[in-house]
């Protein structure tokens, strides 16, 4: 039976962590925290209800993409793979445990500041001889037959 696949939308509580395995392999790591905030009608002050604090592991390039992209405090959503990491407590010799995650995928939320990315060609300027045309609307590659998503 395959690992449960999540999305989790919430802040990043403290700045990514890079570390890189002995044979090269990039492992970052972030610590998520999601909460509901809620405005007190009575007070009109916002209240954060029950937090929920997951640790995510990316790796790879998806690793070092985070790293160099967000920050403390951005709003970021996470899908991935649950699992539960078992340890013994150094100290207390007692066995322990928590929900992790595993990344597949992480976004960074526009709504309260940008985050830039790429080239320039990617992050939307065009060369000078194509500034003021139309642009060019490629083919969809996932599909074999060209058609284009619905998106």
């Amino acid at each position: 039976m395959a690992l449960p696949r999540i999305a989790v939308d919430g802040r990043l509580a403290q700045e990514p962590e890079l570390r890189f395995s002995q044979a090269g392999k990039a492992v970052a790591r972030l610590r998520v925290v999601a909460s509901d905030r809620r405005k007190n009608d009575m007070t009109g002050e916002w209240e954060d209800s029950d937090s929920l604090w997951i640790d995510v592991t990316c790796f790879d390039k998806l690793a070092e993409n985070v790293c160099e992209s967000v920050v403390k405090g951005d709003l970021i959503l996470v899908t991935g793979r649950l699992k539960t990491e078992e340890w013994t407590d150094r100290d207390t010799s007692q066995k322990r445990s928590k929900i992790a995650m595993t990344a597949d995928s992480v976004g960074a939320s526009l709504q309260f500041r940008q985050i830039p990315h790429g080239s320039a060609q990617r992050s939307g300027s065009r060369p000078e001889g194509l500034r003021g045309q139309a642009p060019v609307q490629q083919a969809y590659q996932g599909d074999p037959q060209g058609v284009q998503p619905p998106f």
